[in-house]
């Protein structure tokens, strides 16, 4: 399915059509008068913080005991910016604080009235190559999340939080074994009973993924993102949020490591399948 575009969304809109029905949005306007868009380009960002060395990702955790914050290697931010220009690689960055090395990027950039209680002191820059993907997770804290492509284009799949049986998620976890790049229809049969929705993001453009939708991402090009979130406007709901950031970086951690990684996942795959059955 497509995801719901719009030049110009209105706070009243936005809240009453897409914040309270947890619906994604795509708008252009979140962003049109932000001066990154223009700034922050390679070399820009290379000669402020070019000698940072960056935890960097690859293959996330489908057909691994990986989780989606395990890093594989890193290096200085320069070569990274280099390497990505050069050609395709999976290497990308994740959740990386740019700003605690050069503060005035916080001047490039705005949060719009939208309604909802942003995080301020969290956004974060995604950096990615050609090909780099990160599989398919919802976020660990329930927030939301405000994604701008800054450059570049990425292909974004989204899923609802009602699917999550079907989409064969692991217990403890936000995340499942599914490789989304070429989904097994025959191992994860259940796939064929739902329909996410997909779309391109271009420079320019913001998407809204409400708390608890789950989102896989491919990098069609080398490009730059920035994410900024908010927490979910019920108290419930923030403590759901910190109930699984104690379920996966306490409980599932430990558990992996009481029975070994390898046998623990296996048994999570094979509970994530019981439960599909039953959907």
């Amino acid at each position: 399915m497509s995801i719901d575009r719009h030049d110009v969304l209105s706070r009243e809109d936005f809240i009453q059509n897409y914040l309270k029905p947890r619906r994604p949005v795509i708008m252009r306007s979140f962003a049109q008068n932000w001066p990154a868009l223009e700034k922050w380009t390679y070399e820009y960002l290379k000669q402020g913080c070019g000698q940072v060395e960056v935890p960097l990702y690859s293959e996330a955790f489908a057909n691994s005991d990986n989780d989606y914050l395990d890093s594989t290697q890193s290096m200085p931010f320069g070569e990274y910016l280099d390497l990505i220009q050069a050609g395709p690689t999976p290497l990308r960055m994740f959740l990386f604080n740019v700003f605690k090395y050069m503060p005035q990027l916080r001047d490039d950039f705005s949060y719009p009235d939208l309604g909802v209680p942003f995080l301020k002191n969290h956004p974060f820059l995604f950096v990615g190559g050609q090909d780099a993907y990160v599989d398919i997770h919802y976020d660990l804290d329930h927030s939301h999340v405000f994604l701008t492509q800054m450059t570049g284009t990425k292909r974004v799949i989204l899923y609802g939080s009602e699917d999550s049986k079907k989409l064969y998620r692991h217990p403890l976890t936000v995340s499942c074994n599914v490789d989304f790049r070429d989904p097994d229809l025959e191992r994860y049969p259940k796939l064929r009973e739902i329909q996410g929705y997909e779309c391109i993001l271009k420079p320019g453009d913001t998407i809204f993924i409400p708390s608890r939708w789950w989102h896989f991402i491919e990098y069609s090009t080398a490009g730059i993102s920035l994410t900024l979130r908010a927490m979910p406007e019920t108290w419930p709901a923030r403590l759901a949020g910190l109930a699984s950031i104690i379920k996966l970086k306490v409980i599932d951690q430990y558990l992996g490591k009481m029975v070994g990684e390898k046998k623990w996942y296996q048994i999570k795959e094979n509970w994530a399948h019981a439960r599909a059955r039953k959907a």
